[in-house]
């Protein structure tokens, strides 16, 4: 396997891991009792948002595996509405809205993690020039 394929692998493994892992998390917190009994302060928008967009981390990985030139365009989607969905928090805890450090945190680290391979896939030739075929 060439450094390239071998690279792309990873990301794409790198990219299914966290979408599972994002829609565990969100489906346990929305869909079962002891995720709901224990989720604390929660932020509603953003605990949705996250188990949905888990589902598009999902298909980054597996757009990634195919090696589809789309991951480019899906991951500044994903960095743009994070980003958004970041500073609706931020709003929402000046504001002196409840809500879990952790969830602060956890979606800090989702905007900068997309925002850092949307510049990294638009900067370099990770992708061929091909058509969006997702």
């Amino acid at each position: 396997m060439n450094l390239l394929k071998q690279r792309k692998f990873q990301i794409a493994v790198l990219f299914l891991v966290f979408g599972i892992m994002t829609v565990v998390s969100g489906g346990r917190s929305l869909f079962t009792e002891e995720g709901i009994a224990t989720r604390g302060n929660i932020v509603p928008l953003v605990l949705w948002f996250n188990f949905i967009a888990g589902f598009f981390y999902l298909l980054a990985g597996v757009s990634t595996f195919k090696m589809k030139a789309c991951v480019k365009k899906l991951s500044v989607v994903l960095a743009s509405l994070s980003s958004i969905v970041l500073l609706y928090l931020a709003v929402h805890i000046y504001q002196g809205g409840l809500y879990e450090t952790k969830t602060f945190v956890a979606m800090s680290f989702r905007t900068f993690f997309w925002i850092a391979f949307a510049v990294y896939f638009h900067r370099s030739d990770f992708f061929s020039k091909t058509e969006c075929l997702c």
